[in-house]
């Protein structure tokens, strides 16, 4: 699974964007030199999280960007569903369709569930890591991380895999 590059930018624009007020606005130009982006990059980034709900604007010469809710409010999960959906199973299972319109596997894929299970595994733990959380430093989120107890992710009964121990 891959974090495409809008996923990645977006987030990093968003958190530039968590700690400006409507009072104290950020601009996309900053944005896009603290960020090391093109600025009409940046201005994309900044339309689909707005369009997503997760930022507001203001115009005018003092005019900028900024979050739209707390970011102890947002999870990285609402971000990464905004900018596009993280790795939906279904996407993956049509890339590899070959020649045919629906994978030759449709009807018994042994590999589907995984797949969705590291997925939805994926996606439990990124709803569990506030935006705010990302604002501070590598240390506190690495720390952060090292506390989230795996078996209080939420996944769907139906997509858990189980593993059974196969004797030597």
């Amino acid at each position: 699974m891959k974090i495409t590059a809008t996923e990645e930018y977006g987030l990093r624009c968003l958190l530039r964007v968590a700690t400006a007020t409507e009072d104290a606005p950020i601009s996309a130009q900053t944005i896009a030199e603290l960020e090391g982006l093109s600025l009409p990059h940046t201005q994309k980034m900044l339309r689909i999280l707005s369009q997503g709900g997760l930022v507001d604007s203001k115009r005018g010469a003092h005019g900028g960007y900024y979050a739209a809710r707390p970011a102890e409010e947002v999870s990285v999960g609402d971000v990464m569903r905004v900018l596009g959906g993280f790795l939906e199973v279904e996407e993956l299972c049509g890339r590899h369709t070959g020649e045919l319109q629906i994978c030759r596997h449709a009807c018994d894929c042994t590999i589907r569930p995984v797949w969705s299970h590291i997925s939805e595994y994926v996606m439990s733990t990124m709803d569990r890591l506030p935006l705010s959380l990302l604002t501070q430093n590598e240390k506190a989120v690495r720390d952060h991380l090292s506390n989230l107890d795996p078996a209080d992710l939420d996944t769907k009964e139906d997509s858990t895999i189980s593993f059974v121990d196969i004797p030597s």
